[in-house]
């Protein structure tokens, strides 16, 4: 590729063809890069050295605003310079110029000037570009302090936020802690797992219908119902708050699943439920220790019967052969 080749596709805004003049300029002037690399960011062109070195800063600007004006190419309006020693990550200096104006601003990323709130006209800001530096630091500094500030608010949130989990948890708990044992306190817990929920439910719903079971199908149903509730009540996750008490529930809900599934084979009479058919069998021992009593009783009065019968017997024929023998004592004195 020829030099006028480069000049035109330099001038027509390639950035390839830039670079390769800026690089061919900088190193017969002495300034040695070990890359030259340029982008274009709207009609800005951005412009990258990196060397050994940091590269001359007055020298290379100068440089490359005259060899970029001599281009005079329509699709370049500011330059971006940036100058970078090999192996860094952040520029050494940058600095910015207008093709468009007879002056330039410029910004040093190594200098830190103090921030200054003062404002300035715009006629004085194009008679001194230091004033530029000024307004970009203290824009700089605004925004470091705004970063702060939404830090710190967002540290603040967070902490309160925790602190409501915190409290929401704490009083679950203790709502839990104060139902006790009672399902249907338990399912009314709005905040209650869903799982633990249609457990209690299903409990619910099975101790009702144990209530009216007569025939075998209804202790069917009511078995089918607690075995529900156990399933539910053993997929309580370890991490809800009701776990413990799912555990304590399981071991009660099958217990009354027997219960139902004994009465399912064997429907006992106008029994309810497991606390109805404790009753039940306490009134029938109640009964047979009743007519146990009863039976010993009539016995005894029987033997006691049958023993004043047998004295009144022995008496009655003792006085009857007493008065026998008298009779036949008297007999022969006639």
């Amino acid at each position: 590729m020829t030099e006028l080749n480069h000049q035109e596709l330099a001038k027509q805004g390639n950035p390839q063809a830039i670079a390769s003049l800026l690089d061919i300029q900088l190193r017969s002037a002495g300034i040695l890069t070990t890359s030259t690399t340029v982008n274009f960011s709207g009609d800005c062109l951005e412009i990258m050295l990196e060397a050994d070195r940091i590269p001359d800063r007055e020298q290379s600007i100068e440089l490359i605003r005259s060899e970029l004006a001599s281009l005079q190419s329509k699709s370049i309006h500011t330059v971006k310079v940036e100058g970078r020693e090999n192996g860094q990550l952040a520029a050494a200096w940058m600095e910015e110029f207008s093709l468009d104006a007879s002056t330039f601003s410029k910004l040093t990323l190594t200098d830190e000037p103090a921030p200054s709130s003062a404002l300035v006209p715009t006629s004085d800001r194009l008679a001194n570009p230091s004033d530029f530096e000024v307004k970009a630091a203290t824009l700089v500094a605004l925004e470091n302090r705004l970063r702060t500030t939404l830090i710190i608010v967002g540290i603040v949130t967070g902490i309160l936020a925790l602190a409501v989990a915190a409290f929401v948890n704490k009083s679950f708990n203790e709502a839990t802690a104060n139902t006790g044992n009672n399902p249907e306190a338990i399912a009314n817990l709005e905040t209650a797992p869903d799982t633990f929920r249609e457990a209690v439910n299903k409990a619910v719903t099975a101790a009702e219908l144990g209530r009216s079971a007569k025939s075998k199908e209804d202790w069917v149903s009511v078995a089918d119902r607690w075995q529900e509730a156990v399933s539910l009540m053993r997929r309580v996750p370890p991490s809800s708050p009701n776990h413990e008490v799912a555990q304590t529930k399981v071991l009660e809900y099958q217990k009354y699943l027997v219960y139902a599934q004994e009465s399912a084979a064997s429907p006992p009479p106008a029994i309810a439920s497991p606390a109805a058919a404790d009753r039940a069998t306490s009134e029938k021992e109640g009964g047979k220790k009743s007519t146990s009593k009863k039976s010993e009783s009539e016995k005894e009065n029987s033997k006691k019967a049958n023993s004043e019968k047998a004295e009144s017997q022995k008496e009655n024929s003792k006085k009857a052969n007493s008065e026998k023998a008298e009779s036949q004592k008297e007999i022969p004195k006639k």
